[in-house]
């Protein structure tokens, strides 16, 4: 980053224990997405974040803190630039039970079952359709719905 040495700055700040590495952040708008650098490669999602924002991104940067699913993201102003131009965030993938792709981190399936209410655990086939990406939970369901309507279709039949 070529800037002034004089602020004022929006730092941009992660809390590490609670970021889930969700991507939420990286989703809000195509100016974040050239400020923010993703990268899935193998069994880890890393995020890199920039350290600062200047005064004309400070929107950018308080709007990925507004739009933090667990609150991780703060922009607090300050006078000086940090050292450092930017920060990673590495995490470690969960791979669909079925297909092998890794697809969410640990952290993310977390945050999403704690959110779930107990009667869409009572009435799905939780805790399983946490294990599947989104490309096989999707053929499961198509799956179990077809088993459902044969079942109807054979039982109509006798």
């Amino acid at each position: 980053m070529t800037a002034p040495e004089k602020g004022p700055w929006k730092l941009f700040f992660v809390d590490e224990d609670r970021c889930i590495g969700c991507r939420a952040c990286s989703s809000l708008w195509t100016e974040i997405s050239s400020a923010l650098a993703l990268s899935e490669g193998g069994p880890n999602r890393t995020i890199r974040f920039p350290q600062a924002f200047e005064e004309f991104e400070a929107r950018i940067a308080e709007s990925l803190a507004e739009i933090c699913p667990t609150g991780a993201i703060s922009a607090p102003l300050a006078d000086a630039l940090p050292g450092e131009e930017s920060f990673s965030l590495v995490f470690e993938m969960v791979r669909c039970r079925r297909c092998r792709t890794p697809f969410a981190t640990g952290r993310e399936l977390d945050y999403i079952r704690g959110k779930l209410t107990d009667e869409i655990k009572a009435e799905s086939s939780y805790p399983s359709w946490m294990d599947l990406c989104p490309t096989c939970r999707r053929s499961a369901f198509r799956e179990a719905a077809s088993r459902e309507l044969i079942v109807r279709r054979s039982g109509a039949r006798r």
